[in-house]
């Protein structure tokens, strides 16, 4: 301690170097927080690499056949992997590798595409694409591009060439994706009675493209003594040449097709019920979201007012609204409990300029902490203003501790230099070894694994960068302003606490019947806590609605866009809502981005305005779902992770495959019993029918085809096929051919299509083939290798873990059949590891927080005291989540830790005043009294202030904020009943503990005695 001394020597020797340290910490402080990137969260890496593969036309088994399980295994061999799931569907390829947390990866991301551009596609496949997620990759904006009428080729042009650009050029922008926008192509429309009136193939007509518009190097040539490379060049750019194009002696391709320039949609996305495209904004990682939104707006008016008669730009969503607000919410209950802490100050010394003295704390602290957080690269988010809300209580506490001791000197002693030393000196030990032991409680956030670790991160640094801060404030500023300011200090006697130590006389005489109570109290938190309700994180922001429309696998493209602009137009029609969009299908842009869902999903989203009830609306929309039967509509507010309210997943493997969907239909009747959830079902379920074509090898054989043969005829009959390329103005557009089905409505349609051989010519399917409506799955999960079935739901009731232990007691009295497995997932499985490992952190912080007490005090047995006020420091934490009614989540997890490091505070300050009466010569029991007579007003003023300044943040509208009502419930009634209880029970235990040494070495001593 005689070094912490030192800095306040210092101070009252270098008085002008203090003064200019002050300012210049509070203009690099000003200057620091004018310069901090704003944005909602810090930059996050998900350990997860996504591959999504699209290849038109090939059902769930022949991707997981011929892509995703070949692929899987290939995949396997990456480092690090620590796990690999996937999903085929129609057309869709997804695979999951999840990562050990410590993995590079960036490196792990360009190790799987490695793997995976040296992977061999069957044809017709795309490319895959690969993406590992990084929060500063959430989009930032949102902008739609609207049009009356259809868009056109120009406009295309006009949006990639010139808009794109444009706005790329802001400071800051990463990227800017364009979603749904149309593929321009060619079509070739075969017209399949014409063909065989003219007797002509589709391998006719596709030979005939082959070779006709080309540009080929053919070798050097010297001519007219000089040696030049020489090119072939057969150029047709216009579509009449084409149509003209002879295929078979008197026969042109106009005879028997249509051929024609379109804007072919992948993906269908709607704005306000029109068609529209929109622009997706990702900034760089740690720019000010705030400014490059208020930028990007600038240029985007600019981009309007050129381009305003052919296309217009409008923002639906920028999460700079939403960073600004919290952000903005946040810094005003900053603002709000420093005030508060200075009411309460003033109204306990009631004394202006003491008052000063201790508030100068605040801001100073505050200024050195968003100097520490620019110098560190942490930007200014909800998380790191969370932290400053949480620690701007307790950033007064030191100073107060001080200056009460100072002022209380002053009062009974003349001024000078070394009383005002000699005060600090009395005190330094205990406010030293406080704030080091609050800050070690958040040293163990870096042990947890996963997001949360990582997310808490900013805001244990803040929290531990303020408390230092409010530490050196205490022991060098507020020394010298109480030496400049507390000139003539009138001279009081204070008059002891006469109350307070009746109360605490009579415990430490019936030391039996405080312990029992103290003990029967935390009894009954903990079964209080056990019923306590919990759940997830809340909303990321409550002007969004997500609603997810899922029709039948088999249900025609048609029937699901009528159901999606129906909803959307009934989505539209409320007056809650300011904006909507919609989107069915898969377009490459997506898959990009790793959010692949098949063409019988719409995802519809609503941008509410101001002051809707979110919930409320939630309810009404999802009310509609009988309207759209067979759909099945889910959803509600997004989360912070993007996904849209808490679910239970379970998933179930066996050794044999027979054994998944008779349990699967199981668990989902079952699960539709239990209270707090909906929309339960299962995988297996997720059938669709589909046509086999099965071919009688004798008949095809005596036709001169295989099965091989009709199959790829087949694929060309239904499907689109590219056949080559045609170039127009300069641009080589794909041709892509199919036939003309318009007239195919039934199965002996179907079966009246010819294929061709090259033996007996048009041959008709029923010829040679016959087909059946068959089951087949719509989805094939996977994880690990092996197949796996999935039971999912919705949880409805805010109480997560009810619904989770009602679910694990349910799957436990399940019979299973040997070899079949079921394990919760979903929300359930998040919430048990998150809280795992924040009670393995907080187990850690109490053993590093004892360790530190240790090494302060020399001795085991005051810290083992102190330690007791951590029991009840819970009883106050769940009885405020009990009467308050505010579910257990991570962010009141958060507060337990934070708890732990506040409430010893207390504990530290009084027994620290017993040590010293005794090294004085006081004994044990008038040491204890003395001490509490004395510290008892610095310790109620402390929790006070700690406790006003909380209120803020419990009473504030920080919506969706990761730091919330929760977390200042938990540590307002923590605190609270810690500190009155910590006043009589801490002194009881720790006489307890000093007598039953006295007791112990005096039996020692007497053993000694007797045997000498």
């Amino acid at each position: 301690m005689k070094k912490m001394l030192k800095l306040t020597w210092f101070s009252l020797k270098n008085r002008s170097a203090i003064v200019i340290m002050v300012f210049l910490i509070s203009v690099m402080g000003v200057i620091a927080g004018t310069k901090l990137p704003m944005e909602f969260l810090p930059s996050i890496d998900n350990p997860m690499v996504t591959i999504t593969t699209l290849a038109d036309g090939m059902d769930s088994e022949s991707m997981t056949d011929t892509i995703t399980a070949p692929m899987e295994q290939e995949l396997r061999k990456v480092k690090n992997v620590d796990s690999v799931t996937s999903v085929s569907g129609q057309g869709i390829s997804k695979i999951d590798l999840m990562f050990d947390a410590d993995t590079d990866m960036k490196e792990a991301a360009a190790e799987v595409e490695r793997v995976t551009n040296s992977f061999p596609l069957p044809e017709g496949v795309r490319k895959p694409f690969v993406i590992q997620l990084n929060t500063s990759m959430i989009p930032i904006m949102d902008v739609t591009v609207n049009k009356d009428g259809e868009f056109t080729t120009e406009d295309y042009k006009l949006i990639e060439e010139e808009v794109i650009p444009k706005l790329e050029g802001v400071e800051g922008i990463s990227d800017v994706a364009l979603y749904g926008k149309a593929t321009r192509e060619i079509t070739l429309k075969l017209d399949q009675a014409k063909m065989l009136e003219k007797k002509v193939a589709a391998p006719q007509v596709m030979a005939a493209f082959q070779g006709k518009d080309i540009s080929l190097p053919a070798g050097n040539v010297t001519l007219e003594d000089k040696t030049n490379s020489l090119r072939v060049i057969g150029e047709m750019n216009d579509l009449n040449e084409w149509k003209e194009l002879v295929i078979a002696p008197g026969v042109m391709l106009k005879d028997v097709a249509v051929l024609d320039e379109v804007n072919s949609l992948e993906s269908i996305t709607h704005v306000d019920g029109k068609e529209a495209m929109y622009l997706s904004i990702t900034k760089e990682a740690s720019a000010n979201a705030v400014q490059i939104s208020s930028d990007f707006k600038e240029k985007m008016k600019g981009i309007n007012k050129q381009y305003g008669n052919q296309f217009n730009l409008t923002v639906f969503y920028a999460t700079a609204d939403s960073v600004y607000d919290s952000v903005m919410s946040m810094a005003k209950e900053v603002a709000l409990g420093a005030l508060f802490a200075s009411i309460v100050i003033l109204l306990f010394l009631r004394h202006f300029k003491s008052t000063i003295i201790a508030v100068v704390s605040i801001p100073l602290s505050i200024f050195l902490t968003l100097f520490l957080l620019q110098q560190t690269g942490i930007t200014l988010n909800v998380l790191t203003l969370g932290g400053l809300a949480v620690a701007v209580g307790r950033l007064v506490d030191d100073s107060i501790v001080v200056i009460e001791n100072i002022f209380r000197r002053l009062q009974t002693g003349e001024r000078s230099q070394e009383l005002i030393v000699d005060s600090v000196k009395e005190v330094a030990k205990a406010i030293t070894s406080s704030t080091i032991t609050t800050i070690a409680v958040f040293l163990p956030i870096g042990l947890v694994d996963g997001v949360i670790g990582v997310l808490f991160m900013p805001f244990a640094l803040t929290v531990v960068y303020s408390l230092l801060a409010s530490l050196i404030v205490a022991l060098t500023v507020v020394p010298l302003m109480s030496y400049g300011m507390l000139k003539n200090v009138k001279p009081h006697t204070p008059k002891p606490p006469v109350r307070y130590l009746k109360i605490l006389s009579w415990s430490l005489n019936h030391k039996f019947i405080v312990c029992l109570l103290s003990f029967l109290l935390f009894a009954g938190s903990i079964g209080l806590y056990m019923a306590l309700p919990a759940g997830t994180i809340a909303s990321a922001d409550e002007s969004i609605v997500q609603l997810k429309m899922e029709y039948p696998e088999d249900t025609s493209f048609e029937d699901v866009k009528e159901g999606a602009f129906k909803l959307e137009k009934e989505m539209m029609d409320q007056d809650e809502v300011a904006m909507s969009y919609s989107q069915i299908g898969t377009s490459s842009e997506m898959a990009q981005w790793g959010q692949a869902q098949s063409n019988n999903i719409v995802s519809v989203v609503a941008k509410l305005k101001k002051g809707t009830d979110q919930a409320a609306f939630t309810d009404k929309m999802l009310a509609l779902e009988k309207e759209y039967a067979p759909a099945v509509i889910t959803g509600g507010a997004p989360d912070f992770m993007g996904g849209s309210g808490a679910a239970v997943a379970l998933n179930i493997t066996a050794e044999s495959q027979s054994d998944l969907a008779p349990m699967a239909e199981k668990l989902v009747q079952e699960l539709k019993d239990v209270k707090g959830l909906e929309n339960v079902e299962s995988n297996a379920e997720d059938l669709k029918n589909e046509w086999v074509l099965k071919v009688d090898q004798k008949k095809a054989a005596a036709a001169g085809l295989t099965p091989a043969d009709i199959a790829q005829q087949v694929r060309g009959l239904t499907g689109k096929n590219p056949v080559g390329q045609i170039s127009l103005d300069g641009v080589k557009l794909p041709v892509m051919m199919s036939y003309d089905l318009s007239d195919v409505s039934d199965r002996e349609d179907l079966l009246s299509l010819p294929v061709m051989s090259m033996v007996k010519g048009p041959v008709a399917l029923k010829d040679v083939a016959d087909i059946t409506l068959e089951p087949a799955k719509a989805q094939i999960f996977r994880k690990d290798g092996k197949e796996y079935l999935q039971v999912t739901a919705n949880i409805t009731d805010k109480d997560v873990k009810k619904v989770n232990l009602e679910v694990a007691t349910l799957i436990k009295k399940l019979e299973k059949p040997d070899g079949v497995k079921v394990s919760l997932g979903g929300a359930g499985e998040e919430m048990n590891s998150q809280f795992g490992d924040l009670f393995a952190t907080m187990a850690a912080a109490i053993g590093i927080v004892y360790l530190i007490m240790v090494i302060t005090f020399g001795q085991a047995r005051a810290p083992f005291a102190i330690l007791f006020s951590l029991p009840l420091a819970a009883v106050g934490a769940i009885l405020a989540l009990v009467i308050s009614r505010i579910p257990l989540d991570i962010s009141s997890m958060i507060g337990a830790l934070m708890l732990i490091g506040v409430v010893v505070t207390n504990a530290i300050v009084l027994l620290d005043r017993v040590q010293q009466q005794k090294e004085k010569g006081l004994p044990l029991r008038e040491a204890i009294l003395e001490a509490g007579a004395t510290r008892l007003r610095p310790i109620i003023m402390t929790a006070v202030a700690t406790v006003c300044a909380m209120l803020p943040l419990l009473f504030g509208e920080a919506n969706g904020s990761l730091i919330s009502k929760s977390l200042a419930i938990v540590v307002i009634g923590g605190l609270t009943v810690s500190t009155l209880l910590t006043l009589v029970v801490v002194p009881v235990i720790y006489e307890m503990l000093m007598n039953f040494r006295n007791v112990f070495r005096r039996k020692k001593k007497k053993a000694v005695t007797e045997a000498a």
